[in-house]
């Protein structure tokens, strides 16, 4: 029997990486026996630098594609362990060279990454028995510091290989609103002005006929709910639903809306998987990078806009006249990463 690593940032409550680490389950449950695979998740307390209990060790969902997670698949391909980067992402790329990037232009990432850090990820990239990325700007991030671009493989985020159990057949005029902290880490550093054109935009939806469904993703966001929902003032209008739901759970719920807004990154695969367009906040590269990955560029928003509460309402107007393209080109990119992250498992990779 094979033992397996899981690494995903996982038992913290976070809807996002705990669907990643359910979808690799159930593919695992899918195309292994019991008697052929143990699979160790990286749950709190499991030393998952001690590699060496271990077969394989694969890096899975979430914006994982950094040094300290590296390190730990070098060592264990060091050990003669097989390693394998099953639809990680990057995160923390500066809006500057993300801007550049989006141009066209050359970047530099030496503030995030050093030449060790380089030297790292060419090693891990030319090592792993597959290597598959959320999208096309880890991509480009990867290339500029030395990883070979004929080791990277697209796959999109392994959330694409979700599907709602159940689906509503009636649309509300509802807007679904996931918001949330990143305790300001986030392009623009000012949490409460996103919130602040967030509640304005909101306000002139409701005049616009639409109602507002607040929801979360982790439970450390309830607070930052709480004040939307304050600051929105509307009872008759707005809702506020303070429960964490499961994926299945939420993707029901969500697909009654029209669209959804979100913060937090997995939620927008949550509402285009339940069949409903949305916004995405683009706080961090993270969320570029899946919209990229989508071709859905036109949906996202940077919340470092100096006219933020105009941008939200013009990629509402912009759904409202294209709903059925959107969901359309999800389905196609649903459809090509699919088998690309479904791999590893057919070929028995684990």
């Amino acid at each position: 029997m094979k033992k397996v690593l899981y690494i995903g940032w996982i038992g913290f409550g976070n809807l996002g990486d705990e669907l990643l680490w359910h979808v690799f389950k159930e593919l695992s449950e899918q195309y292994y026996s019991e008697d052929e695979i143990e699979i160790t998740p990286s749950f709190p307390g499991v030393d998952f630098k001690n590699v060496e209990p271990y077969d394989t060790v694969v890096l899975g969902g979430g914006s994982l594609l950094l040094p300290g997670y590296l390190q730990v698949l070098q060592k264990a391909a060091d050990l003669g362990k097989d390693i394998l980067i099953w639809g990680s992402g990057m995160d923390w790329v500066e809006k500057e060279q993300l801007d550049k990037m989006l141009a066209g232009e050359n970047v530099s990432l030496r503030k995030l990454f050093t030449e060790k850090d380089g030297e790292l990820m060419k090693d891990v990239f030319n090592r792993a028995s597959f290597a598959g990325i959320r999208g096309p700007l880890a991509k480009k991030a990867l290339e500029a510091i030395g990883v070979d671009s004929k080791k990277i493989r697209i796959v999109g985020d392994p959330g694409l290989l979700l599907s709602a159990n159940s689906v509503g057949d009636k649309k509300e005029k509802i807007i679904g609103v996931n918001w949330g902290t990143t305790y300001n880490r986030l392009y623009g550093g000012n949490e409460l002005a996103v919130e602040d054109a967030l509640a304005s935009a909101c306000k002139k939806l409701i005049q616009q006929g639409y109602k507002i469904a607040i929801y979360l993703v982790w439970g450390s966001d309830k607070a930052s709910c709480q004040r939307l929902f304050d600051k929105i003032n509307d009872q008759e209008h707005v809702m506020f639903n303070e429960k964490l739901y499961k994926e299945q759970e939420l993707m029901t719920i969500l697909s009654h809306y029209t669209m959804t807004i979100n913060f937090k990154l997995h939620a927008n695969i949550l509402s285009l998987a339940a069949g409903v367009p949305c916004v995405a906040l683009g706080y961090r590269f993270k969320v570029f990078d899946l919209v990229s990955s989508l071709e859905l560029e036109k949906c996202v928003v940077s919340t470092d806009s100096n006219s933020l509460e105009q941008d939200i309402l013009e990629r509402i107007a912009y759904i409202e006249e294209n709903e059925s393209s959107i969901i359309e080109s999800y389905k196609n990119r649903e459809a090509l990463y699919g088998p690309m992250l479904t791999e590893p498992f057919i070929k028995k990779l684990i």
